[in-house]
């Protein structure tokens, strides 16, 4: 049954007095004519001058076709199938692949009419098939987006009677998001053959390698190996690490039936600096179902660690040899000491041009004092302007308007100051358990040592923390917080600084920490030394400097995933620029390519590359402005290295069960597959639907239409221009 609707956008009266107003007026206008001309010619062209107005008119009143039709949906099926290696593997028992096929073969949907039955296959995304066979599957899949293909099973019954899903899956995803909220959206029952043993196989499996993303030569950095072991009963299992597939650690664990997971902890002392690839490795076992997934791989970057410090210090104090001693604890790290006498002169050795150019960190404590020459400060602040970094530690001795000569590379400005002493502890409230300067252990018990360590001095000299700057610590005094900094910290326009205003630093070194040892205490914590190694690591590491900053999304991809590139890029006054040229030029054993990034704004660069075979690749990024080279970055990734499908082998019978409990669908084995076309028929849910469709005909729009009328306004005037009329 189909239905037809007329409607304009204005007031029905008004538009029928306005044509009628119309149509008057145009009889009025041709009345009578200069010269005269037949009543015939006068009817045409009042006609036709009509005709134009009423369809002008009717543009104005936007004038709309509504065409509803009526019609009865069959029910509609789709059937999703996936895709991924998971689902072709061999089991303990089983061949998954085997039993995938005799169970979609066992389904008779030919019961089904043709256009009643949608097919499409699945692993990270999804692809509809309109000719179905069991080979069009190839079980290359290296991901499983389960919420996915509900969602496009939601898009498909949004515009069609879509009335039950079928889905041959082992319920293992592992990217997307979880299938259960989807499918409830969905709304629709959910009929699943579940493929693969609910019993674990025998495999060992290396889920991760936990470590730092940077480390320094000649210093150790813990590797956590985490892997899973099932099926086997008590036995021992070897695991190798590489560096750029050079072996530096192998060692042999204990196995045994009642425990699966395990972590191995390696220590490892990087001999060059550059990204090095570390790879760990477990030798198969006999019958284990899979080794594609006894590997796994991460990138670590290795930096220089040998930093020249310079120490200012406005007079000897006890600071300037904790902080000293506590430096050159660091392998790596030379220390140069330049500590003013009384006047103006320093104890021998005095600081010279060379040794300002040759200091990568400076250090202040108790410096600058009333005596000290402006010349030594300036020649420091030539050193910070080329992004140099400084850490201030402040004394009684602190001359603070000297100060404000290097002002401009602190985190604060001074307000005022008096020398007067009072005792302060430190206040960490629990936002700052991420910043790296106060980090112990990486959780809310940093917040609770920091807290309670001893009083240190500070003076009565007050200060406006910069905008850019963070505040890392306040202080207490008497138990009571106030409104003043202890540490404060700035990273901005690629300068770094550290303000420590408190000093006496023995305070927590010989109340703190040393009377936890005399008192054996097994959770005494050196926060001095943890927190100027802190600091100087913090400081020491900068690619701020950069003006061009080119990652991957990861470090690891799959076969099957595109790698994803994202730069930055800033002028020398480190402003974003839009314009730039960016090329990366990625290499690897097989494939060579190169990619130009796209500008996506405030200095920002997208862009992606497909079908990388597997291997390790380096890619180098160069950005240009105009012809001329701005800056270049480096990195590494690696490709079908960490294979996600290996990572979790057993059917997810629990998810499974539950897809179809929730939507009022069935779980079957596999042997029990031959059901589910009766029972989907038989669903109360599988129904004709009674749809409307409504057409919506904006013939104000149309161009015919407007063409009509001005062929009507150019009739009227060729006949008037043929008739002479004025």
């Amino acid at each position: 049954m189909t239905s037809y609707s007329f409607d304009i956008s204005f007031y029905w009266l008004l538009a029928i007095l306005l044509v009628l107003a119309a149509i008057i007026f145009n009889i009025s206008y041709y009345i009578r004519t200069v010269p005269p001309i037949s009543n015939k010619k006068k009817t045409v062209l009042i006609v036709l001058r009509s005709i134009g107005t009423i369809l002008l008119l009717f543009a104005l009143f936007e004038p709309v076709l509504t065409i509803t039709t009526g019609r009865i949906i069959s029910p509609k099926v789709i059937v999703l199938l996936d895709n991924s290696i998971s689902v072709s593997l061999q089991d303990a028992r089983v061949n998954r692949k085997d039993v995938y096929r005799e169970s979609f073969n066992s389904i008779d949907f030919s019961i089904l009419k043709p256009d009643d039955i949608y097919y499409a296959i699945f692993d990270h995304n999804i692809r509809q098939i309109a000719d179905f066979k069991f080979d069009s599957l190839n079980f290359l899949g290296q991901m499983t987006d389960l919420s996915k293909p509900f969602r496009w099973a939601l898009e498909k019954s949004e515009k069609d009677n879509i009335q039950a899903i079928v889905l041959f899956s082992d319920g293992a995803f592992n990217t997307g998001s979880n299938p259960l909220y989807d499918v409830e959206i969905l709304g629709k029952p959910v009929f699943i053959v579940g493929i693969g043993d609910t019993a674990e196989p025998k495999d060992i499996s290396i889920h991760s390698i936990i470590t730092n993303e940077i480390a320094y030569i000649n210093k150790s950095v813990p590797i956590n190996v985490n892997f899973n072991v099932s099926g086997f009963g008590n036995t021992k299992i070897k695991l190798a690490l590489f560096e750029n597939n050079l072996k530096f650690h192998e060692e042999e664990i204990n196995i045994n039936s009642e425990r699966k997971d395990y972590t191995s902890v390696v220590e490892y002392i990087p001999k060059s600096e550059g990204i090095k690839k570390i790879t760990a490795f477990i030798e198969p076992l006999k019958d284990e179902i899979t080794e594609k997934n006894n590997s796994i791989s991460e990138f670590i970057e290795i930096l220089k660690h040998k930093k020249e410090i310079a120490i200012f210090c406005g007079s000897l104090n006890p600071d300037v040899s904790f902080i000293k001693n506590e430096f050159q604890k660091e392998e790596g790290i030379v220390v140069k000491t330049y500590i003013q006498k009384k006047d103006a002169e320093f104890y021998e050795p005095a600081p010279t041009s060379a040794d300002f150019a040759r200091s990568e960190i400076f250090v202040f404590i108790g410096f600058p004092v009333n005596s000290t020459p402006n010349n030594i400060l300036l020649s420091i602040k030539k050193e910070l302007e080329k992004g140099k970094p400084l850490f201030f530690v402040a004394s009684a001795m602190t001359d603070y308007s000297k100060l404000k000569l290097i002002e401009d590379y602190l985190p604060f400005n001074t307000i005022s100051s008096r020398p007067n002493e009072f005792l302060a502890t430190p206040d960490v409230k629990l936002d700052a358990i991420t910043n790296p300067l106060i980090r112990i252990y990486g959780n809310e018990e940093d917040i609770n040592i920091w807290n309670r360590l001893p009083p240190i001095y500070r003076t009565e000299t007050f200060v406006r923390v910069k905008p850019e700057s963070e505040l890392v610590s306040g202080i207490k005094v008497n138990n009571v917080p106030l409104r003043e900094p202890l540490i404060v910290m700035r990273h901005f326009q690629d300068k770094k600084s550290v303000a420590l205003l408190g000093y006496g630093l023995y305070r927590w070194k010989l109340l703190g920490y040393s009377a936890d040892i005399v008192r054996l205490s097994k959770d005494a914590v050196d926060v001095v030394a943890i927190f100027l190694q802190n600091v100087i690591n913090w400081l020491s590491i900068s690619d701020a400097t950069k003006q061009v900053k080119i990652k991957t999304s990861k470090n690891n991809y799959s076969i099957s995933e595109d790698v994803e590139f994202i730069a930055q890029v800033y002028d020398a006054a480190y402003n974003p620029v839009d314009n730039a040229k960016l090329n990366i030029k990625i290499g690897g054993e097989k494939e060579k390519t190169e990619i130009l990034l796209t500008p996506i704004s405030n200095g920002r660069y997208v862009g992606k590359v497909t079908n990388l075979p597997a291997g390790d690749y380096a890619f180098t990024g160069e950005a240009f402005i105009e012809n001329k080279l701005i800056g270049v970055d480096k990195g590494r990734f690696s490709v079908g290295q960490i294979l996600i499908e290996y990572q979790n082998l057993k059917m997810n019978y629990p998810l499974l069960k539950n897809l179809a409990e929730r939507t009022n669908g069935k779980l079957y084995k596999p042997e029990e597959s031959v059901n589910i076309i009766e029972d989907i028929l038989n669903h109360p849910r599988f129904i004709e639907e009674s749809i409307k469709i409504r057409n919506d005909l904006y013939i104000w729009d149309m161009f015919y239409f407007m063409a009509l009328a001005i062929l009507c306004f150019a009739a009227e005037w060729y006949i008037r221009k043929k008739s002479s009329m004025l």
